[in-house]
């Protein structure tokens, strides 16, 4: 059969169109791929974007809930069970806030209505400007003797301040402005009677099991329930211990090897032993010792019944309180402070208190005296520096009704 050059030719261009199909197949499908590609990774960048938004939004609003807490601690709408809606418009804008004691200082719960953010927080009260010594009124007149240096707002006694002299030495220290003094009254700023509360059931629980302290436990602050370790009379040594942990005992002494954060510790009488650096509230129905070079990191603090020492080179960062209420009057001190030591944050102590060395915060005294060799000096401070500390929280101690509460820490 002959073929024709005719055909032959229309033979040759429809084998050329044949081969074009599947080259635009396929380059059709890979653009379909990588538009797909393209589209996906725009999609998944725009959800990251979507979610970084959220995230910040959602700590944005437990900052919000969080600072109104702070500047409105009696509100109860802020505690609600149902939420707190902070912006009508926007639903997602409920804030959850709970509020738990934890010693002496607070709980403070927050979550998003969807759980992006969940935060705990410590929170104490935020310190009022410039207030440095409340010193009750007794009738008689503050001596400061030595080099004493006291700045801030003061609250002294009607008959004023007087620069008297410890034996021979006489004061030495920096005069203070008539101007920075105010009136006290007689009676010492009565504690908050919730938290007076708690303390008394922190110290009335009796835990007859003996469990002991294991090698490391670690409970977050969030947690539901507490973990209480009953030690009797013994010395805790060689462990880690973190969190929502409550340890109750009689005699208790706390070893340079322990290492302690956040945990409250409660006991008839409490040692800090010497070089022992941890964060703990210290509790103590009786007595609260705190060896040379020990250290209370912030946020911590002691509470003593009846009395609290505070060893050479001793650190206190937090609040140190005693409440003599024995109702004794007897020539000796309720609280003493090493020439070396240093306390940063509140000093409370209804009784009779011999400070020396440096407090930093706010000192609350019913009394102060200096004993010496050859006697005592009644309503005398002694080589004292005293100085404002707008930056460290107190606890929830002295009762106040307008007490604007500070975050301490947040602990996640």
């Amino acid at each position: 059969m002959r073929v024709t050059e005719k055909e032959i030719s229309n033979r040759t261009c429809f084998a050329v169109r044949g081969s074009v199909l599947p080259t635009a197949i396929a380059a059709t499908t890979v653009i379909t791929i990588a538009m797909l590609g393209l589209i996906a990774l725009w999609e998944q960048s725009r959800m990251a974007e979507l979610g970084y938004r959220r995230l910040r939004q959602a700590h944005a609003d437990a900052e919000s809930a969080y600072m109104l807490y702070c500047l409105h601690p009696d509100d109860e709408r802020l505690t609600a069970a149902e939420g707190f809606l902070l912006y009508d418009s926007i639903p997602r804008s409920r804030v959850y806030l709970s509020v738990r004691p934890w010693g002496l200082y607070e709980l403070v719960g927050i979550s998003t209505s969807d759980s992006a953010v969940r935060q705990c927080r410590i929170t104490g009260i935020a310190p009022v400007a410039e207030r440095t010594l409340y010193y009750a009124d007794n009738r008689t007149a503050l001596n400061i003797a030595g080099d004493t240096r006291l700045r801030g707002t003061l609250y002294l006694p009607r008959n004023g301040l007087v620069y008297g002299r410890m034996g021979t030495e006489f004061f030495d220290g920096e005069p203070v402005p008539t101007t920075s003094v105010r009136l006290s009254a007689a009676e010492m700023p009565h504690p908050e009677p919730k938290s007076a509360e708690i303390l008394r059931r922190l110290l009335a629980r009796a835990d007859r099991t003996t469990n002991g302290v294991p090698d490391s436990a670690e409970i977050p602050l969030s947690a539901d329930s507490t973990l209480f370790l009953a030690v009797g009379s013994a010395e805790i040594a060689d462990c880690s211990l973190s969190g929502r942990i409550v340890i109750t005992g009689d005699e208790v002494r706390i070893d340079s090897t322990c290492r302690m954060r956040n945990v409250i510790v409660c006991a008839r009488k409490a040692t800090i032993g010497s070089g022992t650096h941890i964060e703990a509230q210290i509790l103590a129905r009786d007595t609260a010792i705190m060896e040379p070079r020990a250290a209370l990191r912030y946020p911590s603090g002691i509470y003593a019944g009846r009395y609290a020492e505070l060893g050479d080179s001793v650190t206190l960062d937090g609040y140190a309180i005693v409440r003599d209420t024995t109702g004794e009057r007897r020539a000796t001190a309720s609280y003493r402070q090493s020439p070396t030591a240093r306390l940063r944050g509140l000093l409370y102590v209804d009784g009779t208190a011999e400070v020396r060395g440096h407090v930093t915060g706010f000192a609350c005294l019913r009394a102060a005296a200096y004993f010496s060799p050859q006697g005592y000096y009644k309503d005398m401070l002694y080589d004292v520096d005293l100085r404002e500390n707008p930056v460290t929280a107190h606890p929830v101690w002295i009762a106040d009704s307008v007490a604007r509460r500070k975050e301490v820490v947040c602990t996640n």
